[in-house]
């Protein structure tokens, strides 16, 4: 009987500190992700098809998510509006693990690329489409960075916060409006 209760504590032991290790993976996600842009927050499922529908993606064409999170936006883009290719940059660890396990569960490997980068660093020449749910002031940061990448026709959605003077960017709003509790603004590079 004394060895099943040591074998009982023992693993009472291990499974707490297991949720110990989770909970502090998660924590320093959290902080990443609030520090780099806004916090982790996905975009419920059932507003993801309205969204895209109201900015007018069409089928073909790359799709960028910024702050990809769990990659449910590029999965949805290639899934049902026929996005030929998905990138998405996402620095906290944790959403960034849970887009992999995601992409490789429903095998979309070929067709989406999520790095676990800060996208202010990244390449945005290729993109087409681009997708943003942020605060505002990385949304400000953001606007310049398409300023200087993005080509003249290129695409970008933000959700609930808008581009301040979006003409000193190159860009002009050509559709707003809300989708569920969501305000939608939706930008083209001129």
């Amino acid at each position: 009987m004394e060895i099943i209760r040591i074998l009982f504590l023992g693993l009472l032991v291990l499974f707490e500190a297991v949720l110990l290790f989770f909970g502090t993976f998660i924590f320093i996600s959290g902080f990443i992700s609030k520090t780099k842009g806004a916090p982790y927050v996905p975009l419920p499922k059932k507003s993801l098809k309205g969204v895209l529908t109201f900015a007018g993606l069409k089928e073909g064409g790359i799709f960028f998510d910024l702050g990809s999170g769990d990659g449910r936006i590029l999965i949805e883009s290639v899934r049902e509006f026929g996005i030929s290719k998905g990138v998405g940059y996402e620095v906290s660890p944790w959403p960034y693990l849970k887009s992999i396990f995601l992409l490789r569960f429903k095998k979309l490997k070929e067709k989406i690329s999520i790095y676990k980068k800060d996208f202010l660093k990244a390449d945005l020449t290729q993109a087409e489409n681009i997708f943003i749910y942020l605060y505002p002031k990385i949304v400000q940061k953001s606007a310049s960075k398409f300023k200087e990448e993005l080509s003249p026709g290129s695409k970008i959605i933000s959700v609930s916060f808008p581009i301040a003077e979006p003409e000193k960017f190159n860009l002009r709003l050509i559709k707003s409006g809300g989708v569920d509790r969501f305000n939608v603004f939706v930008y083209q590079k001129i």
